[in-house]
């Protein structure tokens, strides 16, 4: 029925574990059943502020609500279980699962020939129909079967059979597809595609949030050839154990009916079919008061994920500071005739070492450390996401400071480090006391800037789990589909968020009389 993200990074991942994870049917050995889920897929799973006898907390993030955190939370009471329920990025889930992070996914995910390959499916949980979205005033609006949309702009979401069934319609314009929704509605709303896929119940939620929008459904025979079923993941090999038949047994009682009751409850309870705002419905508002009324109903997701963004920014830059004046000293040591043999060596040991951290961190991407540091080392030191995230900034900003540093160093004379050893100080001595003190101030500029590059890209690690105010921000608008509006209070308050770490910044600098203050964009 739904996604297939199993992109090259989760590939690796997956196969990484797999080679150094045991494969036991399940690491949480304590009385809670740790379900994993995206929480911005309604009516599936999605987040909001309101507690409800359906809704389950995820921390200060709030809450989770949804048909997934239903069924989640009927199975852990058969099981006799508490429920846990971790906010984790599509991505992330596999290597979650696999890691023994989280003991089950519900989350709409497909049982399929390729994820059989890494995870152990139940039988199905709910199956639906598979639709497309169009607007409402186009002639597609009246189409009936999917070869119709032959020559029509066609997209779906990015890396999951949404997108793949695409090319069942003969001569369809396949547009390149996008992570979320939200973000296709935009592109059907502003006339860059026809149509998107989507199963029935997501369909729904577009729609309702989106008046301008309507639902195809196919006739007989003319529609999608795709299974809409979805079932539950457990991780691979656990299939035979007792707790794979514990979740199987308590899932078969599960009768059809309650199924559909939770379907039809999770439908009503849905962000975009909930009471109008101040009194007024949805497709009467404007832009600037849906803006407004995202800003106020949720404005609690998106101050947790500040105060998440700005620690993660903060610490990542301060210890980053940290590693990159150790690293930069390190590499700017010279190899000097008048050395001994051993200082040598340990030079160039030293210049191997920091060359090769600084190669490594500088070219890859933030994201593939996060998967693969997290992953790797939560087996050994049990850590969450805060703190992995935290460590993992901090290590990524290192090697960039290092070579802020260094350069830092080489713009300073050559006649400083003469005078100095001329009045008998050491070369350490003439390093920490003479040479870098100036380096600093020199490259505050540079060294500010990383600060603002880091509240901006504290983003990438939404997929080990960490509720920055990105991830925040998909969560809300995957619950109400509205992707522009959620997304310009996004950019209204990461706009202010830099712009006052320029302020700051600037006048540190000037307090400290660097000889040019830098004007910094935002």
């Amino acid at each position: 029925m739904k996604k297939f993200r199993l992109g090259i990074v989760s590939l690796f991942m997956l196969a990484m574990l797999v080679g150094c994870q045991s494969k036991q049917a399940r690491v949480n050995d304590d009385n809670t059943f740790v379900v994993g889920m995206e929480c911005n897929y309604t009516p599936f799973n999605w987040q909001t502020m309101d507690a409800s006898d359906t809704a389950v907390s995820i921390g200060g993030a709030g809450y989770c609500d949804g048909y997934d955190v239903m069924i989640a939370q009927d199975l852990a009471d058969r099981l006799d279980q508490k429920l846990e329920v971790k906010k984790l990025a599509w991505e992330g889930l596999l290597p979650a699962l696999e890691s023994g992070e989280i003991d089950a996914i519900i989350a709409g995910m497909t049982a399929d020939e390729t994820r059989e390959k890494g995870i152990d499916f139940t039988t199905p949980y709910y199956e639906s129909e598979m639709v497309m979205i169009t607007r409402a005033s186009g002639e597609e609006a009246s189409y009936d079967d999917i070869q119709q949309f032959g020559g029509k702009h066609v997209i779906g979401q990015k890396s999951t059979n949404y997108d793949t069934v695409i090319d069942q319609i003969e001569n369809v314009n396949h547009a390149t597809p996008k992570a979320t929704y939200p973000e296709m509605v935009v592109a059907l709303q502003k006339m860059e595609v026809d149509g998107i896929t989507a199963e029935l119940p997501v369909a729904q939620g577009v729609v309702a949030s989106n008046p301008d929008l309507t639902i195809v459904h196919f006739a007989q025979d003319k529609g999608f050839d795709i299974d809409t079923s979805v079932s539950i993941g457990l991780k691979e090999g656990s299939r035979g154990t007792e707790f794979f038949e514990e979740v199987q047994q308590a899932l078969d009682d599960i009768s059809e009916d309650q199924r559909n009751s939770y379907m039809d409850r999770a439908r009503e309870n849905s962000p975009e079919t909930g009471e109008p705002t101040d009194g007024v419905a949805v497709k009467d508002q404007g832009f600037f008061t849906k803006v407004t009324n995202i800003a106020k109903q949720y404005w609690p997701l998106f101050a947790y994920g500040v105060q998440i963004t700005l620690i993660l920014a903060f610490v990542g830059t301060i210890f980053g500071l940290l590693i990159g004046l150790l690293l930069g000293t390190l590499r700017s040591f010279t190899i000097e005739e008048s050395d001994a043999k051993l200082v040598k060596v340990l030079k160039r040991i030293a210049h191997g070492f920091v060359g090769l951290y600084v190669w490594v961190l500088r070219g890859t991407p933030m994201m593939v450390q996060a998967f693969f540091i997290y992953y790797l080392l939560k087996p050994i030191v049990h850590w969450n996401p805060l703190t992995a995230g935290m460590i993992i900034i901090s290590v990524n900003t290192g090697a960039y400071m290092a070579e802020i540093i260094r350069a830092g160093i080489q713009s300073i004379d050559k006649g400083q480090t003469e005078g100095a050893r001329s009045i008998g100080m050491s070369n350490l001595q003439t390093m920490f006391f003479i040479i870098l003190p100036q380096a600093i101030k020199n490259q505050l500029p540079s060294i500010g800037n990383q600060l603002i590059v880091n509240i901006k890209d504290s983003s990438m690690l939404n997929v080990i789990g960490v509720v920055d105010l990105y991830f925040q921000s998909t969560s809300v608008a995957g619950s109400v589909y509205q992707f522009s509006e959620t997304f310009f209070v996004t950019s209204l308050v990461y706009l202010f968020l830099t712009t006052i770490a320029t302020v700051i910044l600037n006048l540190i600098e000037k307090r400290m009389g660097h000889p040019k203050t830098l004007e910094r964009g935002v």
